[in-house]
């Protein structure tokens, strides 16, 4: 009796779960088609049904047509865009110009051209597809649809849940982003340091000030003061307060008191951990001596990488490091 009681439970949900999947997809597919309808009517609408979708589905409008390199499949691309709706209201944008007229500008934000990746499973597929059609200097517009916002691997979900409008400059197109990295800091190095040579691949370091104490070494317990920057002078942290309301970077509720930190072996830090400081600072760090100061500066694997930050992926970093007396 007990049996056929669970038996018969077992087949209602089954039966259930069937009809809610169903539901689902007839939802979807409803959804899919409004969708569709919406994006057709927009292009007949504002483009007179001149332009047609790509593979992809996403639609490209290409304003100039750019005479530098062209976008390969694994380029690395810095780009400056905004993105819209369909009503063509501003949702997101990286020039700083826009952001003062339609809002969302803030001196802590980085406004600078943002590197895209191209062939790394990174991009939505309607991107990635339009990119390979510009050279830098282009000027463009892309149309992506929920459809066409899928990353390029197996099994991907859509990024969009409607349409929406990228309009793109791209500044510069890059085929070996490693070695770009390299000739990057030395010609900062050849520009602002008299072409200080680098101690190790990537990683530049000067002394502005030796300091008369002993040197730091691992398990050293300290206490600092640092400003951090990009190549291009943007300040995105620091733990002077003088300094942050300089740059108009300053935030209430941060603690603008020196750093006490315990040095780690590079490479071994647990980045997890609240003192934690990137590679690059602990290889700085090594360098000098109580009451010193330095600046340095280093490629992005020894920064934070491919990890995302709100100056962006894959930046090199500039730090001034004051090391202060025991």
């Amino acid at each position: 009796m007990n049996f056929k009681l669970s038996l018969k439970r077992v087949l209602i949900f089954a039966a259930t779960a069937v009809v809610i999947l169903s539901c689902a997809k007839d939802a979807k597919r409803d959804e899919d088609a409004a969708e569709r309808r919406v994006l057709s009517a927009h292009i007949k609408s504002v483009y007179k049904d001149s332009i047609k979708p790509l593979s992809s589905g996403a639609y490209l409008i290409t304003n100039k047509k750019g005479s530098g390199k062209k976008i390969e499949e694994n380029s690395s691309v810095f780009i400056r865009y905004s993105v819209l709706d369909l009503n063509y209201v501003y949702k997101q944008t990286n020039i700083k110009e826009i952001a003062k007229n339609v809002g969302g500008f803030s001196y802590a934000s980085y406004f600078g051209p943002s590197l895209f990746e191209l062939g790394n499973y990174s991009m939505m597929v309607g991107l990635e597809e339009a990119f390979m059609k510009l050279n830098e200097g282009s000027v463009a517009r892309i149309i992506i649809p929920s459809w066409a916002s899928k990353l390029n691997y197996e099994g991907a979900e859509k990024r969009l849940s409607s349409p929406e409008v990228y309009d793109v400059e791209i500044v510069k197109v890059v085929d070996d982003y490693a070695l770009y990295e390299i000739d990057t800091l030395q010609k900062f190095s050849d520009l602002n340091y008299q072409g200080l040579d680098s101690l190790k691949r990537g990683f530049y370091f000067k002394s502005l000030k030796e300091g008369e104490g002993d040197s730091v070494k691992v398990d050293s317990k300290i206490s600092y003061n640092y400003v951090g920057r990009l190549l291009d002078g943007f300040v995105f942290d620091t733990n002077i307060e003088d300094t942050a309301r300089k740059y108009k970077i300053y935030n209430p509720e941060k603690d603008y008191s020196p750093v006490r930190h315990v040095v780690k072996e590079v490479g071994v830090e647990n980045r997890s951990d609240e003192a934690s400081v990137v590679d690059g600072f602990g290889l700085a760090l090594l360098e000098m001596k109580y009451g010193g100061k330095a600046v340095t500066f280093f490629s992005s694997d020894l920064g934070y990488g491919t990890t995302s930050q709100p100056f962006g992926r894959k930046q090199q970093l500039y730090f001034y490091i004051e090391v202060l007396e025991e």
